[in-house]
């Protein structure tokens, strides 16, 4: 094991004593539910138990494995094996664990799945046109390209049991498939507890196992880019499926009256600003779906759509000034309440 997991990291101990207290509230019919903060997300579990002790215990292992999952990976915790990575870039190698390869891993097929669109090494970006800082300037031509050299998932070195990065100032970011992976590795853990009806929302991405409380899928309302405060529509998620959403409208800053969100096209190291504001993907994983989500956002529009329709087994919506845009198949998902999306000859439907 790596050394520098065989003790509990300063980081863990605080998210561990943040989780104290959280417990499920019995919700009726053999419903339970728990809320918290994780990830930087506001999270919820609802899920069917046959007893407050089963609850509790799922409950319990959930929260220990978020904690030490985000010691681990956070790029906001100096102590994180993440931070250590970064700390190196340019110099020595650091060694890996098995979570760490699947990790990597996911980077590696969601780079090349997306034709490089998927980018983890998308950090530097991300710092230099940082959404929660107040921006007297934007950064300069010439800063954006200094910065794109140091951007690059096959600059990434990895050998059996350990990862490098091999120019000073590069530094990865797990943002793109942590959350994602914890929600499908949460929604699996349940298993081994024998639960088999379960909602697991680890901030707006979703896996369901089973049939909803009323039987059927579940639903899951999609927020208004526009309007937070309002859905743009809703959909039955089955059991078995997830559902991850990305958009550029909550992280984000204003200058000179333009808005620069916080998803980088890092082709052109500059943020996405072709009118797609979010993109929500259907899809058995949520590893998959957050993804697709992430690069629709990039490409945006019509290409956006068209990368959902080529994608087998994912379906999803993609909200463009103003007007909702679907794949072929994403009205299966729908509620039958639900509007039709707004008319627009570049619509996919078929």
């Amino acid at each position: 094991m790596l050394a520098y997991l065989k003790t509990m990291t300063d980081g863990e101990r605080r998210l561990r004593e943040r989780f104290k207290g959280v417990s499920p509230t019995d919700e009726g019919d053999g419903f339970w539910q728990i809320d918290f903060t994780s990830l930087g997300s506001q999270c919820r579990l609802f899920y069917a138990a046959d007893s407050a002790a089963g609850a509790t215990a799922y409950a319990r292992a959930v929260l220990a494995w978020l904690a030490g999952f985000e010691a681990r990976w956070s790029r906001y915790l100096p102590d994180s094996l993440l931070s250590l990575i970064n700390a190196r870039a340019g110099g020595a190698w650091t060694e890996t664990n098995a979570e760490l390869e699947v990790l990597l891993d996911l980077c590696d097929h969601h780079h090349f799945a997306s034709r490089g669109l998927f980018e983890a090494t998308s950090l530097p970006l991300s710092r230099l046109w940082d959404w929660r800082e107040s921006h007297a300037a934007l950064p300069s031509a010439a800063e954006v390209a200094a910065v794109v050299t140091r951007v690059g998932w096959p600059k990434v070195e990895r050998k059996s049991g350990a990862v490098r990065l091999p120019l000073a100032g590069m530094a990865l970011d797990l943002g793109g498939v942590g959350k994602e992976f914890a929600v499908d590795w949460v929604a699996g853990l349940a298993a081994r507890f024998g639960l088999t009806r379960l909602m697991v929302d680890l901030g707006g991405d979703l896996a369901v196992r089973g049939e909803a409380p009323e039987g059927g899928g579940w639903d899951v309302g999609l927020e208004d880019p526009q309007d937070r405060q309002r859905l743009f529509c809703e959909i039955a998620l089955p059991g078995g499926s997830a559902v991850a959403t990305s958009g550029d409208y909550r992280r984000r800053f204003e200058f000179g009256g333009q808005c620069y969100g916080h998803i980088i096209d890092c082709r052109s190291g500059y943020p996405v600003s072709h009118g797609t504001r979010a993109c929500s993907v259907i899809a058995a994983r949520c590893s998959i779906a957050g993804m697709l989500a992430t690069t629709a956002m990039v490409l945006g529009g019509r290409e956006a759509v068209a990368l959902l329709d080529r994608t087998p087994e994912a379906e999803g919506c993609v909200w463009h000034q103003g007007k909702r845009y679907e794949s072929r198949g994403f009205r299966n998902f729908l509620l039958p309440d639900d509007g039709a999306a707004e008319a627009d000859p570049h619509s996919s439907r078929g």
